[in-house]
């Protein structure tokens, strides 16, 4: 009887577990408009199938997408490691599932330049946030020093804020225009749109690579895929699935370079006005690796840019 008991206790919970498991009507994911969304690209074409599921792909500007992600209905997200490091050391309750953007920024200009070195005595326009914090730590660690203004000091790379990346290249135009000397950092897909409209525009460093110097990883942990802790416990088969299917979006985008403005035309994104080639796609260096292999990556990542790390627990894994 005994016996009889505990096999109808194990049979009722594995029922109530598949129950919880496939009882998933909607899904609703959020991407920050721009880059970040790149990642998404082959199931925002394609959608994603999962059972009786239907997933809803949500574009929204970059600043909003912390709140975002606080808000009940997201279940998942594309976001800046930074931000999702910040709320989960807040107590928002997300795990961090893949990471899937290794960096996309470049120093660009009217001039070619051989060493970081070389930027000393000069202005380099970049965008606040993530970006001039990784521009901060490269110089830090290249024992260069820097300033904050719009006039360049000798000796000193001279940093000049920008709220956008749209901001910076009428300004390296304007420059080439007149022959002068003009740097500024930007990420794809706006370096090939500058490369586009500024004759002559070099791109002197891959900030990438100048990281790789320093810490031997391939590229930062940049952006991730994060979901909501709940989530990722009760559906974990949806999550595993939605994964396995980014795993060709890689291949997707170098394949479908042409079309990639009009997949994202159907989402009212900025994305639409690109132009993506091949070389385009490598610099955004959109790949995909999961959370529980990239650790140490993502620790040293945001130790240097943040000067604050993680829980283990952030790191999302199957339960076995």
């Amino acid at each position: 009887m005994k016996k009889f008991v505990l096999g109808l206790l194990l049979v009722l919970t594995a029922g109530l577990f598949s129950c919880k498991q496939n009882d998933l009507n909607e899904v609703h994911i959020y991407l920050p408009d721009g880059t970040p969304a790149l990642a998404m690209a082959s199931v925002l074409d394609k959608g994603f199938v999962y059972e009786e599921t239907t997933t809803y792909f949500h574009l929204v500007q970059a600043s909003e997408i912390a709140a975002r992600i606080s808000q009940q209905d997201c279940d998942l997200a594309i976001a800046p490691m930074t931000v999702a490091s910040t709320l989960f050391n807040k107590g928002i309750d997300i795990q961090l599932a893949s990471v899937n953007v290794f960096g996309n920024l470049f120093i660009a200009g009217t001039r070619e330049l051989k060493r970081l070195e070389d930027l000393k005595g000069k202005v380099v326009y970049t965008t606040v946030g993530t970006t001039i914090d990784m521009l901060k730590y490269l110089l830090e660690q290249n024992e260069i020093e820097y300033a904050f203004g719009a006039e360049a000091e000798e000796g000193k790379v001279t940093l000049s804020s920008k709220n956008d990346g749209s901001e910076i290249i009428p300004l390296l135009k304007a420059a080439a225009n007149k022959n002068q000397e003009a740097y500024g950092v930007l990420g794809e897909p706006q370096v090939t749109k500058a490369t586009q409209l500024i004759d002559n525009l070099v791109i002197s460093f891959d900030l990438q690579e100048e990281y790789r110097k320093i810490t031997g990883f391939d590229g930062y942990p940049q952006a991730g895929l994060v979901v909501k802790s709940e989530f990722a416990s009760d559906h974990s088969a949806y999550l595993q699935a939605l994964l396995s299917a980014l795993l060709s979006n890689e291949t997707y985008l170098l394949e479908n370079t042409e079309s990639l403005p009009e997949v994202f035309k159907r989402y009212n994104s900025s994305l639409q006005a690109m132009t993506f080639t091949t070389d385009t796609i490598r610099r955004c260096n959109i790949r995909l690796a999961e959370s529980k292999n990239i650790k140490e990556e993502v620790q040293t990542y945001l130790s240097a840019l943040t000067g604050n790390t993680v829980a283990d627990s952030f790191f999302w894994t199957v339960k076995k």
